[in-house]
Formats: structure tokens, C-alpha cells, sequence
């Protein structure tokens, strides 16, 4: 209880605002914005989201595919969009979350034995590697086999590996894409062959191949280019695996690519997901119904290519850097409460933001998402996020993070900031909602140090001066009674 009340204290500190500023409420751990200011400074900022509008990249270009989407993939923004919510066949894409479920659900080294229904249930025309009816591979060896070859009988066997039957597979890839933030799909089966009930949109795959990029054995899978599966206990010949990916075979050179996955039936058309780094900045298209193999990648190449000479990519840590003057909106303007060296209320480092070449960064509006927590453990403790948009678009995010290992004993004592001159804050910068001055936390200190001694006090009465004067009464009218009694003796 005691923490509870503390970290509240603390965050009441850090997101004070001055009554100048948008005030913040905060109900269901979402920030709602709720305005104090005139009309004309409304005025003021729509206009400024008008002026940030026309500095977002307008030169994007036109694809044959009929969906398509970039994403970053460490914030997840959008880069480039086209028809990312309406609904298709992903066709062998599908592979990529049946590849994702099975790094999660089991090791590499785990043995998959192939049953009957994996071999014959599954199209005997479609893309395979001539694995028989009691085979064994590794499971390390099969996500090979269904990334660079997009075998759909290992998918089959996997989806039984991990979940007994492809029923409760899709049950699991469907229950991932929702935990993912996916909206407009619905998986059948874990190879992506047609069926009027398995479908998805650019946008779910994007946000589906961007949990699965950010997993390290999935990265090192889809970009690798040749692999090769040693003899098995059926199989008396070594079996080469090629990836199919034009970019990643290198059949069509293009800068930095790192992997992908492709997919194409009569019904889907091509489809096709890549992934490409460049200037530290990750990127993630997908290509949905497209009418040839060539426009795929020609589509994708465009994209992709607008996406890396239009953007940039900034660390939020670095920006906020709290020995800079720029970052007093954030820390160090009540040191050593909210300095990252010493403070345990940090930034995380892995958070990006996203911006148009050209753009400053302070440009970009921020806003805070809290995140409540029923109990302080050791370690890092995340307890919100600061998400930053621009002309109206998300843009990036980080988590604020509680650190309850490296910070000096915020907790354990009884620990007040003491305010210190710093240079003063650009007032123009309302958006910033952890933008305060010296002015309004003085009285919320004032206010918090008053609540404790008045707390102090009545717990004081309650726990100690009342059961005392009770007890002393009782005391007394037990002696006044003695007393009486013992004269009514004497008298008699």
C-alpha cells in the first residue's frame, strides 16, 4: 500500500501540468485530452495539424498491387498505405504466423513425426518437399522447409506438432492475431491454401510479420538464402532448400533486403511480405493480390524505396537526453527526481519515432497512455508510454519505465525534490504534457507534505491518543470505585 501510494505521488510529479496547458484526465489507463485553453489557441492547433499535414511525404507512388503497406518495424508506424484494411487471401504469407506460433510454442530441437493426414489432407499439386508418411525432422528443420520452400505439409505437421490438430492451431493463430492488434482476419489453416473463411489485410500482416521480424530465430530463418536437410530416418538423400524470395536469392538486387516470405494461388494472386534495413531503420511491406510476379516486386521496390528517402528514424531516449536543454519537458528540471542517471523513471531505450525528412522532432505532438500496476517488482516496472503523432499520424512511442533495482532509495525513505534553477521552458510548447514550471509543483509539494502531516496526525489520534485516554479513564474510574470501597469497609 505504502508503494501504491508513493508511485502515484510520483507520477502526480512528473505529469503536473500549469493550468496554461492541456489539462490531462486519466480513465481506463487512456490519457483523454480535455481542452482549458481559448478558441484561439484551438484555432491555433488544428491549424498546425493542417501545416503538418503538408509536410508529409505527398510524392508516394502508385502500385498494380490492389494492397499494400510499409511499416517500421520498431514503432509500427505506416509508412505507406493502400487498401490495408480491406480483406484478402494471404495465400503461403500465412506461413509467417505459423512459423511465429511454432518458435514460441516450442524448441528447435523437438522432433516432428509426420502423421498421414499431413502428407495426404494437404493438396498433393501444391508447393512441397516429398516428406512420407512417418518421417522425422527437427522442428528447426521444418520452419526451413516451410520458409525458403513453403512446404505445406510440414505447415500441416507443425500446426499438429504444437497444437494436436489444425483446429486448435488456428484457434492459437487466430487468438495471436487478435493479442497482435488484428482486426480484419481469420486463419483456417496454417499454410494459407484457399479456403471462403481464411483471409487477412495488408494491415495484419504487417503487424503479424513485425512481431515475427523482432524475433531473432525468425530473422536468422527468412533471410537465409540456401539450407539443407541431412538424410532422415525415411529419406536417403540430403534435401536442398532454396528461399524463394527474388530479393533474398538476390535473382532482383535490391538494397538491404533481409528476408520475406512469398505466396501465390489461382484465388490470392501474389502475394508477397519483405523485410529491409537500412540507416537503422527496419522496414516491413507486404503486397496483397497482385497480378503478376514482376509488378510484386517492382511494387514492392517502389514502396519500400519511398519509405527510406522520405523518413528518418530517431531513439525517443536520445532525444530526451537529460543533459540537453531541449529535454527539460521531460527530465531533469527537478534533478535528481527525473534524471535519467539517477532517477528510477526512465525513458526505455528501445523506443523510435518516425518523421518525414526534414521535420524536427519537437514538431511531433506527444501524449501519455498510463499503464496501472497492482505491484512494484524488482526490475523494470513499465507503467506507461509517451506516443508521439504527426499531422495527425501515429508516428512512434516509448515506454515509461519504473526501475526499481539501479535508483537510490525512492521508495524506502522519505525522499523530496528540491526544485533548481534551470533555463525556462519554451511556454509555446503545449502540447508537451509534461511540460510544468517551478510555480505549479511548488504547491502540489506544498499540498502533498500538508496531506501527510494531517494524515500523520490522524493516524497519530486514532492508533494512539484515543485507545490512550480511553485506557486512562478506565483507569480512573476503576480507582475512584477502589477508593470507595475501601472507606465503606473502614466505616463499618
Amino acid at each position: 500500500m505504502k508503494k501504491t501510494l508513493i508511485i502515484l505521488s510520483v507520477i502526480c510529479l512528473l505529469f503536473n501540468n500549469s493550468i496554461n496547458t492541456k489539462a490531462q484526465i486519466i480513465n481506463n489507463s487512456v490519457v483523454t485530452e480535455v481542452n482549458t485553453t481559448t478558441d484561439d489557441t484551438n484555432k491555433s492547433n488544428a491549424t498546425d495539424d493542417e501545416n503538418n499535414k503538408d509536410l508529409w511525404p505527398a510524392n508516394s507512388p502508385n502500385v498494380h498491387s490492389e494492397a499494400a503497406i510499409v511499416m517500421e518495424a520498431s514503432t509500427g508506424a505506416i509508412l505507406y498505405s493502400k487498401n490495408i484494411h480491406q480483406t484478402y487471401y494471404p495465400a503461403s504469407i500465412t506461413k509467417i504466423l505459423t512459423a511465429l506460433l511454432a518458435i514460441e510454442n516450442s524448441s528447435l530441437g523437438e522432433t516432428i513425426t509426420f502423421s498421414k493426414e499431413a502428407i495426404f489432407d494437404v493438396d498433393l499439386d501444391s508447393s512441397r518437399i516429398g516428406i512420407d508418411v512417418g518421417e522425422q525432422l527437427t522442428m528447426e528443420q521444418s520452419l526451413y522447409g516451410i520458409m525458403l520452400e513453403s512446404a505445406n505439409e510440414v505447415s500441416y505437421a507443425i500446426a499438429e506438432h504444437v497444437s494436436g490438430n489444425v483446429e486448435s492451431f488456428a484457434k492459437l493463430m487466430n487468438e495471436k492475431a487478435k493479442e497482435l492488434g488484428c482486426t480484419d482476419s481469420n486463419f483456417v489453416n496454417p499454410h494459407g491454401l484457399p479456403d471462403p473463411n481464411h483471409y487477412t489485410s495488408a494491415y495484419d500482416m504487417a503487424l503479424i510479420s513485425r512481431a515475427a521480424i523482432n524475433n531473432d530465430t525468425f530473422r536468422t530463418i527468412t533471410g537465409t538464402r540456401i539450407y539443407t536437410i541431412p538424410p532422415t530416418n525415411i529419406q536417403e538423400e540430403t534435401r536442398y532448400l532454396a528461399n524463394h524470395h527474388k530479393f533474398v536469392k538476390g535473382n532482383i538486387k535490391f538494397d538491404g533486403c533481409i528476408g520475406g516470405k512469398t505466396g501465390y494461388t489461382s484465388k490470392a494472386l501474389y502475394t508477397l511480405v519483405t523485410f529491409a534495413e537500412r540507416n537503422g531503420m527496419t522496414l516491413i511491406s507486404v503486397i496483397m493480390k497482385c497480378d503478376s510476379i514482376q509488378n510484386e516486386y517492382s511494387d514492392t521496390a517502389s514502396i519500400l524505396n519511398f519509405a527510406f528517402d522520405n523518413f528518418s528514424i530517431y531513439n525517443i531516449s536520445d532525444i530526451v537526453d537529460p543533459k540537453s536543454e531541449e529535454s527539460s519537458s521531460l527530465f531533469t528540471k527537478y534533478s535528481p527526481l527525473f534524471n535519467r542517471e539517477t532517477s528510477k523513471l526512465q525513458v526505455s531505450p528501445k523506443g523510435n519515432i518516425v518523421l518525414p525528412n526534414g521535420v524536427d522532432y519537437k514538431d511531433a505532438k506527444k501524449e501519455i497512455e498510463l499503464t496501472p500496476i497492482n505491484e512494484v517488482k524488482d526490475g523494470e516496472n513499465i507503467i506507461g508510454s509517451i506516443q508521439y503523432t504527426y499531422g495527425g499520424k501515429y508516428v512512434g512511442s516509448a515506454d515509461i519505465i519504473y526501475n526499481n533495482i539501479t535508483s537510490p532509495t525512492l521508495l524506502k525513505g522519505a525522499y523530496i525534490p528540491t526544485p533548481i534553477a534551470t533555463p525556462e521552458i519554451d511556454k509555446t510548447d503545449s502540447a508537451s504534457v509534461f511540460h510544468s514550471d517551478s510555480k505549479s509543483l511548488k504547491p502540489l509539494i506544498i499540498g502533498i507534505m500538508v496531506g501527510v502531516v494531517i494524515l500523520g496526525t490522524l493516524i497519530y489520534i486514532v492508533l494512539i491518543e484515543i485507545p490512550y485516554r480511553k485506557k486512562r479513564n478506565a483507569y480512573r474510574q476503576k480507582r475512584d470505585r477502589r477508593k470507595r470501597t475501601d472507606k465503606i469497609k473502614i466505616n463499618f
